[in-house]
C-alpha cells in the first residue's frame, strides 16, 4: 500500500470523505485530460515550425492542470508533504509544467540545435501519467475503506 492520505480529526469523518471524493474527481479529470495533453505535446514536437494552434491547445490544457492543482490544495490543507493528497497535487503540477515547457520549446525567441532536440523529445507525459492513475486508484481504495 502507498502513502496514507492525511488523517483528519476523528470528529470530522464526513469532511474527510468529502475531501477524498473531491480529490478523486480532480484525479479523474486530470486523467481524462492526459490524451489532450499528449496531443498538444506531439503538436509542439512536429518537425519544422509548429502551428500556433498547438500553443493555444497546449496552453488551454496546461491552464486546466494548473486549475486542478490549485483545487487539490484546497482539500486536506494540512496534509503532510508526503501524503497521497500532496502527491496528487505534485503530479498535476508536473503535467502543467511539462506542457508549458513544450510550448516554450516550440515557440522560442531564438532557435538552436539543442533547443530543437529538446522540443522534439517532449512527446508524452512520461511515468507521471501512470503515477497519476495509481494515485487515483489509491484514493478510490481509501474511499471504499472508510
Amino acid at each position: 500500500m502507498g502513502r496514507h492520505p492525511h488523517r483528519p480529526a476523528a470528529d470530522h469523518p464526513e469532511q474527510a470523505r468529502g475531501d477524498l471524493l473531491a480529490l478523486l474527481a480532480i484525479a479523474d479529470r486530470g486523467i481524462a485530460l492526459q490524451d489532450e495533453a499528449v496531443a498538444a505535446l506531439r503538436a509542439c514536437a512536429v518537425p519544422g515550425e509548429p502551428d500556433g494552434a498547438a500553443a493555444r491547445a497546449g496552453g488551454r490544457v496546461a491552464n486546466e492542470y494548473h486549475r486542478l492543482w490549485a483545487a487539490s490544495l484546497d482539500f486536506a490543507p494540512h496534509a503532510d508533504p508526503e501524503s497521497l493528497e500532496r502527491r496528487l497535487s505534485q503530479l498535476l503540477l508536473h503535467h502543467c509544467q511539462v506542457l508549458h515547457h513544450a510550448i516554450r520549446f516550440a515557440f522560442p525567441k531564438y532557435r538552436s540545435a539543442r533547443l530543437e532536440r529538446q522540443r522534439r523529445s517532449v512527446v508524452d507525459l512520461g511515468p507521471p501519467a501512470e503515477a497519476l492513475c495509481a494515485v487515483r486508484d489509491e484514493l478510490a481504495m481509501w474511499l471504499t475503506m472508510r
